[in-house]
């Protein structure tokens, strides 16, 4: 009796590999001088960073497009991103003349401060009337993959010696909103959180590119 081949679902290959790509952190993390040139890692990093932007972006237009309302503009201001406070540079100039460290250092700082609102963000997505399935499965891509970039932004930063400081990102407090009764409250938080997630993947994926070319193409991709 032949075999039925099963293959598995596009989920599950995500999740392979992300698995995958976590072990190969960890591996060149242990391993400093290991087989996966510094080079290697700024590609792989900024694969990441591009999609995970993309991805952010595609989730800020599937929300912008079902559940934005107009009356918004009229009765509630956007606030702050939590991560407002972490100084990024806001010029071309200002990047070039910024350290590689500290640039990694801010992106990574950035990075740690979307891991618990990621996780909220996920779970609220459900909540969402009519929600789709793609929706869910984007919110879950952007927290997988910003978790490996995480890893993979530290290991880079490790082989300069330079470490980060515990702590040192900025905590979010809009879980009472984005948890609330009313829906249009409710519905305001998840879009200040999507609307801070694109801009704030925009500036990692775009640092992270101007990091390769300074570091890998010696400035010489401008």
């Amino acid at each position: 009796m032949p075999l039925a081949l099963t293959f598995p679902s596009s989920a599950g290959v995500c999740m392979l590999l992300m698995v995958s790509n976590l072990l190969l952190w960890e591996h060149v993390a242990s391993k400093p001088t290991g087989f996966v040139s510094t080079e290697d890692l700024y590609d792989r990093v900024v694969d990441q960073s591009h999609t995970t932007y993309f991805l952010a972006a595609d989730l800020y237009h599937e929300f912008d497009m079902k559940y934005f309302r107009s009356s918004w503009y009229k009765t509630r201001m956007p606030s702050l991103c939590h991560t407002a406070s972490i100084h990024t540079p806001q010029s071309r100039d200002e990047a070039h003349e910024t350290k590689t460290e500290d640039l990694l250092k801010t992106m990574i700082n950035i990075s740690h401060a979307w891991e618990e609102p990621l996780k909220h963000l996920v779970s609220a997505v459900p909540t969402l009337p009519g929600a789709s399935d793609k929706m869910l499965k984007t919110a879950n891509a952007v927290k997988d993959k910003t978790h490996v970039l995480l890893e993979g932004m530290k290991t880079i930063l490790s082989r300069s010696h330079h470490e980060v400081e515990k702590d040192s990102y900025p905590v979010w407090s809009g879980l009472a909103d984005l948890q609330s009764s009313d829906e249009d409250t409710h519905l305001f938080a998840f879009y200040s959180l999507v609307r801070c997630l694109r801009r704030d993947t925009h500036k990692i994926d775009a640092f992270l590119k101007l990091l390769r070319c300074r570091e890998v193409f010696k400035n010489e991709c401008f």
